[in-house]
C-alpha cells in the first residue's frame, strides 16, 4: 500500500509532457496570430516582433520543460533555471502587448469578430502585468529569503505564481474575446 505522502513517480513526469504539449501549443498560438494580423494588414509593423517573442517564449517554456526533474546543488543551474523562467515570462509580455497594441490599431476592421471589451481587458490586463514586473523585479532579485527580519520566501512564492497566472489568463481572454456578444 502507497503512503498519501509518497508517491509511486516523480510530479514532473506529469508535468513535463504538458509543458512540451503546452509549448507546441503556444508556437501555433502565435503562428495563427500572424495569420489574423495579416489578413487585415499584411505589412503591419508588428508582425515579426510579435512572432519572435511569442515563439521565443514558447522555445523558454520548453527549455524550462527538458529541466524539469533534474536536481543540483550548484548556484549556477538555480540561476540558469530561474533566467530561463525569467525569458519566458519576459518574451510572453513583451509578445501580448505587441498583440494587444497590433489588434487595438484595427479594432474597427476586426469589431465584427471580436468582442471589444475583451480587447480592452486584454490591454488592461497586459498593462497590469508590466506595471507588476517593474515593481516586483527588485523584490524577487533580492538575496536570499530574508530583507529587515521579514520571511520573503512564501512572499517571493506567491508573486511567481499569481504572475504566471496573470500571463496565462491572457489566453483565457483571447476564448472569450473571439466570442460574439
Amino acid at each position: 500500500s502507497i503512503s498519501r505522502t509518497a508517491r509511486p513517480y516523480p510530479s514532473w513526469l506529469i508535468f513535463k509532457p504538458a509543458m512540451f504539449l503546452t509549448s507546441f501549443l503556444l508556437i501555433k498560438y502565435w503562428l495563427y496570430n500572424k495569420h489574423i494580423i495579416n489578413f487585415f494588414d499584411i505589412k503591419h509593423k508588428h508582425t515579426k516582433k510579435i512572432i519572435y517573442f511569442g515563439i521565443a517564449s514558447a522555445i523558454a517554456l520548453t527549455v524550462h520543460a527538458i529541466f524539469l526533474g533534474i536536481k543540483f546543488d550548484n548556484d549556477f543551474y538555480k540561476l540558469f533555471r530561474r533566467v530561463i523562467m525569467l525569458m519566458f515570462i519576459l518574451f510572453e509580455i513583451i509578445a501580448q502587448a505587441y498583440l494587444v497594441s497590433t489588434l487595438y490599431s484595427f479594432k474597427d476592421k476586426i469589431s465584427e469578430y471580436i468582442n471589444i471589451k475583451y480587447l480592452k481587458l486584454k490591454i488592461l490586463l497586459v498593462s497590469f502585468l508590466i506595471i507588476v514586473a517593474v515593481v516586483s523585479i527588485p523584490i524577487i532579485s533580492l538575496p536570499g529569503d530574508n530583507f529587515l527580519g521579514l520571511n520573503l520566501k512564501f512572499f517571493k512564492h506567491a508573486l511567481e505564481w499569481d504572475y504566471f497566472i496573470g500571463v496565462i489568463s491572457f489566453y483565457l481572454l483571447t476564448y472569450f474575446m473571439w466570442k460574439r456578444n
